[in-house]
């Protein structure tokens, strides 16, 4: 826990965007954790609309009132609206109101205004001060001198790449671009590193892949790239963010609903954490998975996090509260073993083929694999409706050694745990009573026009 949270305090640290050269020192910085392929790409660029913005930055940012200076944006990140044009001259009150963004309920916070960055063609100039300074203002005039500059620059996409026996692969993501932000941001980034270094130490079926940049831009052009074949690896993934505050754990399904990836949340989440809410596509907060689930990709993506409402998903969502004072560990740790078990579900979602026929005597001691039912005569002790579970389980499951159910499928009928499941039907296993070979994850084919 110690590490995970050492992890993000420093990558918070780091005053990241879209372009910007910091982003240069926060993947040399992950680079020290897992390697990284780096891919860059231009500033100006275009793709089905999307344009990298260029790099930005500002040079000044003051406010005057009868020749004192009331606010100065450039202390801040996020003192100046993201991607502001430069202003300089004298307005009345009502103008400068019209260019200023904050929060009223958070009266001492910076807002992050970062449309402009998805929107170059919106040419406009604004300032992002705490409302505190906003109520203050009095009528008259105020002089501004806005300063910013814009340049050629690049856009950084990561991606750290674990390969298994199979080429096929299942992909994971976390955003790059909010400076200095941690629950929508960087905390994810974090758990998403640690969560491949165990991943890098196991023997795995599939492989895995961790993307990391910027939100939306970075996976439109990063996928831009991709050759067909190189698309049809892709098996599913998931895009994590805000998981390091209080709330329920939300899994939003991918595009279908019902894929793999979905199920195994969805089973994972029921079964390990006491809290968690179940949405449709696009329900939760929403983010990359618009990309990855866009036709000619297709891609199965489901996105998690913990979010209160779409107009407020966390105190301090997006302003500078976001910092690493918010962040609160054990809930990190909650989203970490979530994907560990997410994982060791796939690569242990088995299909059964029997090796006998007619009806094995389980309690027999060359088997010993039977398991008991509750019998209230013998006990008033123990759980009833649980016992009955695994008895009905238990009469069935021979009927399932016929490869046409795999352990998820078994696990959900009888709503029992995965694991579970899975560790009784390795005793038939290790009884040589049946083979089993893993049901890998499904690809549809896509139509690309391109």
């Amino acid at each position: 826990m110690d590490r995970l949270m050492a992890l993000t305090r420093e990558l918070c640290e780091i005053k990241s965007g879209i372009v910007c050269d910091e982003n240069e020192i926060l993947f040399r910085r992950i680079s020290q954790e897992i390697p990284l392929d780096i891919f860059r790409y231009n500033s100006g660029k275009e793709h089905n609309g999307w344009i990298i913005p260029d790099k930005w930055t500002v040079e000044e940012a003051k406010v005057f009132f009868d020749g004192d200076l009331i606010y100065d944006g450039a202390i801040n990140a996020l003192g100046v609206a993201q991607y502001s044009e430069s202003f300089e001259g004298e307005v009345d009150l009502d103008t400068l109101k019209k260019h200023i963004f904050s929060i009223p309920s958070l009266p001492d916070a910076h807002v992050f205004h970062c449309n402009w960055l998805y929107r170059p063609w919106e040419k406009n100039w604004g300032l992002c001060p705490p409302h505190r300074i906003v109520e203050s203002l009095k009528p008259g005039k105020y002089k501004v001198s806005l300063k910013t500059i814009f340049e050629p620059g690049e856009m950084l996409v990561g991606h750290h790449h674990i390969k298994g026996k199979s080429d096929s692969t299942v992909v994971f993501q976390s955003n790059t671009c909010h400076p200095h932000m941690a629950n929508d941001g960087f905390a994810g980034t974090a758990v998403m590193i640690r969560f491949f270094q165990w991943l890098a130490a196991r023997d795995n079926y599939y492989s895995y892949r961790l993307v990391l940049c910027p939100e939306h831009l970075g996976t439109i052009f990063y996928l831009r790239d991709h050759t067909p074949e190189e698309m049809n690896l892709y098996l599913a993934g998931v895009f994590g963010e805000m998981m390091g505050t209080e709330g329920d754990i939300v899994i939003a399904s991918s595009f279908e609903g019902n894929e793999l990836i979905d199920r195994a949340f969805r089973h994972v989440a029921a079964h390990t954490t006491p809290n968690h809410r179940f949405l449709g596509f696009r329900e939760s907060v929403g983010n990359d998975e618009t990309v990855w689930e866009a036709p000619g990709y297709e891609i199965p993506f489901v996105q998690v996090n913990r979010f209160a409402t779409h107009s407020q998903p966390f105190w301090g969502y997006h302003t500078n509260y976001d910092n690493f004072d918010l962040i609160q560990p054990h809930l990190l740790e909650e989203f970490l073993k979530l994907f560990k078990d997410v994982v060791k579900l796939l690569e242990n979602n088995v299909v059964m083929q029997r090796k006998f026929d007619g009806l094995i005597a389980l309690s027999n001691p060359k088997y010993d694999i039977y398991m008991e039912r509750f019998d209230p005569s013998k006990s008033i002790v123990g759980d009833s409706s649980f016992s009955n579970k695994w008895g009905l389980l238990q009469d069935s499951i021979v009927r399932y050694f016929d490869g046409n159910m795999n352990i998820l499928d078994i696990s959900e009928k009888h709503d029992l745990s995965f694991f579970e499941v899975r560790e009784y039907v390795q005793k038939f296993v290790d009884k040589d009573l049946v083979n089993i070979v893993l049901d890998e994850i499904p690809r549809r084919s896509v139509k690309r026009v391109n």
